[in-house]
C-alpha cells in the first residue's frame, strides 16, 4: 500500500463512518478532554497498563491492566484491564445522576511505517456492566452489552532533534464503536464515531498531545443523537524499570 492508497482507504474509512450516524436531530454539546496514560515496561515481554480519563459532567474512568509484548514483533501488543466508570446520563431537558460502570476490556494493537508515516491499527473489546436505570431512579442491578471498536492513526514527523530526542508530529485517527448483546437494539448497533486531529510533543519518555474531536453519539436515551466538538488534552508517559534495575 503506497501514501495515495492509505489517504484513500483512510478518507473512505472516516466517511463511510460517519454517514452511517448521519441525522438531523442532533444535541449539540461542547466538551474538553482530559486523558493520562502511563505504560511502565517490567521485563521483556511484559508492561504495566494505568490510565485515567475525565470529560466535564460527561463521564470520569480510570483503568489498570497488563500488556504483552509479543515475541515475534516489538510492535505488536496485547493489552487486558479492568476499569471503572463514573457516567453523566442527559435527556432533552434535564440532567439524570450519575451512573456507575465496571468495564474489563482487552485489546490488540499493531504499528507500522509506510514512508515518514507511522500507522496503528486497534481492535478493542469491551465488556460493560453498567447500573441499570428506571424513571431516572438508579437501580443496584447492573445490565450486560459488548461493545467492538476499531481505531485507525496515522502520525507524521514534522521536526526532530535527536540530540535533544525531541520531536513534534501531526496526528489523526478514527475510531468506530459497536453495541452488541441482548440488551441492545436488534443485536447489533452503531454506537459512536470519533474522528480526530492534532499536534504532538515527544521528549524522552512523555508524548503530549492536544487536538480536537468530533464525536458522535447514537443515540441518547430520547431517541435523538449527540455531536460533541471536543478539544483534547492527552499525556503519554512511559516507564522503563528494567533499566532502574540494572543500575
Amino acid at each position: 500500500m503506497n501514501f495515495y492508497q492509505l489517504i484513500f482507504c483512510y478518507a473512505i474509512f472516516v466517511f463511510s463512518s460517519l454517514k452511517s450516524l448521519a441525522q438531523e436531530d442532533f444535541i449539540y454539546e461542547n466538551q474538553v478532554w482530559i486523558g493520562y496514560l502511563t505504560s511502565a515496561r517490567v521485563s521483556d515481554r511484559i508492561s504495566i497498563w494505568n490510565d485515567a480519563h475525565f470529560v466535564p459532567e460527561s463521564f470520569l474512568i480510570v483503568r489498570t491492566g497488563a500488556t504483552y509484548h509479543f515475541n515475534f514483533s516489538e510492535k505488536v501488543r496485547g493489552t487486558s484491564t479492568l476499569g471503572f466508570a463514573r457516567l453523566w446520563l442527559y435527556s432533552r431537558n434535564d440532567l439524570t445522576p450519575t451512573r456507575n460502570e465496571y468495564r474489563p476490556w482487552g485489546q490488540t494493537t499493531a504499528t507500522f511505517n509506510l514512508n515518514k508515516f507511522t500507522i496503528t491499527n486497534r481492535f478493542r473489546y469491551d465488556a460493560r456492566f453498567r447500573q441499570e436505570i428506571e424513571d431516572n431512579f438508579l437501580l443496584d442491578n447492573y445490565e450486560f452489552n459488548w461493545r467492538l471498536r476499531y481505531f485507525l492513526m496515522a502520525q507524521y514527523p514534522i521536526y526532530k532533534n535527536s540530540e535533544k530526542n525531541t520531536e513534534w508530529y501531526a496526528y489523526s485517527y478514527n475510531e468506530i464503536l459497536y453495541d452488541t448483546g441482548k440488551n441492545v437494539t436488534k443485536g447489533f448497533r452503531l454506537n459512536q464515531n470519533r474522528f480526530t486531529v492534532g499536534i504532538g510533543y515527544k521528549f524522552d519518555n512523555l508524548r503530549i498531545q492536544l487536538g480536537y474531536l468530533n464525536m458522535i453519539k447514537n443515540p441518547t436515551t430520547d431517541g435523538s443523537k449527540t455531536f460533541a466538538n471536543t478539544a483534547m488534552l492527552m499525556v503519554f508517559h512511559n516507564f522503563d524499570l528494567r533499566t532502574k534495575q540494572q543500575n
